[in-house]
Formats: structure tokens, sequence, C-alpha cells
């Protein structure tokens, strides 16, 4: 707020500007970095503080005040805010193909993956459970391990340890490569992004909105 202040006043910034936002790790791990780089190039002040929260609690901190901007899954924003629909970040269910071949030989279906080993980011992740409940309908709750990094879900994926939504542009690669594999056709799951911002720091937040958009436009459905 006094950055844009200073700025409406005419004085011209005189600090660097400390933008605090909060998004997802899977964005972050696929795609922020470079909207984060094109914001910078355009406003050469501006630094990130970017806190990792899920993508459906993430607006609680724009709701709190801590944050300036938010990316979340939930499309209403707090009071106060606007809401812009980015797109979606697209997941696949992935495993090895041991894997599949040690506990699901016959293709996966929902008794096998009710003990099938499963990746889960954190406490807060429903991923993997929403993903079953709309292939399988309710009641699939597999084992499952806790893994808080984007990476070590792909790296655990690859080496067997369980299977997990992994981020599209993350695993094109390895599936191309048949080091991973889908566990049912398509075996995708969009989640849609908002960025939200609080209307009362919308321009001095629009370098960075613009620099979101263009990436978004680039990598997300």
């Amino acid at each position: 707020m006094e950055a844009q202040l200073t700025e409406e006043m005419g004085l011209g910034r005189t600090a660097n500007t400390l933008m605090r936002i909060t998004v997802n790790a899977d964005s972050l791990a696929s795609w922020i970095v470079p909207a984060l780089a094109a914001a910078r190039d355009a406003a050469p002040d501006m630094l990130f503080d970017v806190v990792v929260d899920d993508q459906d609690h993430s607006a609680d901190w724009l709701r709190r005040g801590e944050v300036v901007a938010a990316l979340t899954a939930t499309p209403t924003p707090p009071t106060g805010c606007d809401s812009l629909a980015v797109g979606a970040l697209r997941y696949v269910a992935t495993a090895s193909p041991d894997f599949l071949q040690r506990h699901c030989p016959s293709g996966a279906t929902a008794e096998a993956l009710r003990h099938m080993p499963m990746l889960t980011y954190d406490q807060k992740d429903r991923l993997q459970l929403d993903w079953l409940e709309q292939q399988f309908g309710k009641g699939c709750v597999p084992p499952t391990h806790y893994l808080p990094s984007t990476q070590a879900f792909i790296d655990a994926a690859r080496l067997g340890l369980g299977w997990g939504m992994n981020p599209e542009p993350l695993v094109r690669a390895d599936i191309a490569a048949g080091r991973l594999v889908p566990l049912t056709l398509p075996g995708t799951y969009d989640t849609p992004l908002f960025w939200q911002v609080p209307r009362r720091l919308k321009e001095a937040v629009a370098p960075l909105t613009r620099a979101i958009k263009a990436a978004a436009s680039r990598h997300l459905h």
C-alpha cells in the first residue's frame, strides 16, 4: 500500500517492493517462476515472498490480509477482492510400469486401488481422493505415503513407491519415455485456478497480474 501511495503521489519508488503471494506447490514447480521473472522484468523493483499452500486453502491467506495475491482453486474471492480465472492445471494419475504390474496386472480397478499405496502431499491434499471419487465413486481410501514435495512425488512414482496425481507438464516426458504410465485412460484431472487480488491493491499488483495471465495462457488448459 505504501508503494502504491508513493507512485500515486508522483514521488517515484525509492526502494524494492516486496510482494507476498501464496500459490500451490505444483504451480510453483511447473509454471509460476517464469511469471515472476517476467513481472520482475516489467517492474525491476519488485521482489517476491512466496508462501506455499494447498490450492483449496490459499485464499485463506488473502482473507486474513497476509498476502497481496493468491492463486487458488476457490472461484469466489474474499470480500473486497477480484477473482480472475487463469485456466486449469492438468494432472495425470501415474505410476511406474513395474508398480502397476505388481499391484494390478489386470488393470486399475476400485478394488485394486483400495490396496495400492498412494502418494499424498500433506494432510490438506485431497487431489488423489477427488480423482478416485470421480473415477470409481466414493469409498475408496488407499493406504498412503505423505511426501510434501512436487519433485519427490514424481521421483516416488518413478521408483515404484506409490501412485499419485502429477502435474502433466512435469511428467509429459516421463510418460512419453514409458517411465510413468497413466493408471487409467485418459487418467487426467483438471484443477481450475483463480488469481485473486484485493481491489485496493489492484494497480500495485498489476505487473504481476499481467505476467500471471501470460504464463497461464502458455501452460494451463
